[in-house]
């Protein structure tokens, strides 16, 4: 028993369990780096716009940079895949409706895959 209660120390527990979230923290990220965007867009009453584009834009120095552009399907729903950002900005725009204000997402690491709650709403009158 005296052999191992160097284990105890309080030193080696407090190390041992950074270690260990540490760990874990890299396994959750290697699980969730797929860099995909999922989620809806909705028109001014709620229903589902198909044919919606949806704009997955960068910031860079000055600008937004739009990087990726996906079309919605029947459903309303799209799938981003392939991003390696930490913040992604999303816009959705049909131009016989209206557009989605362009939203911030902040990711914890870079590429992090992203559900979207809330569907982006478009506006009628917006561009």
């Amino acid at each position: 028993m005296l052999r191992w209660s160097f284990l105890l120390n309080r030193y080696v527990v407090t190390f041992g369990t950074i270690a260990v979230a540490a760990a874990l923290w890299n396994l959750y990220i290697a699980f969730n780096d797929d860099g995909i965007v999922e989620g809806r867009v909705v028109g001014p009453s709620g229903q589902p716009v198909a044919g919606a584009e949806v704009i997955l834009s960068e910031r860079t120095l000055l600008v937004t940079e739009p990087r990726q552009r996906v079309t919605t399907d029947e459903a309303g729903t799209f799938t981003i895949t392939g991003h390696r950002y930490h913040r992604v900005w999303l816009k959705a725009v049909k131009p016989e409706i209206g557009a989605s204000p362009q939203t911030e997402y902040r990711l914890y690491f870079r590429g992090a895959n992203l559900h979207l709650e809330e569907p982006l709403r478009l506006e009628a009158g917006a561009s």
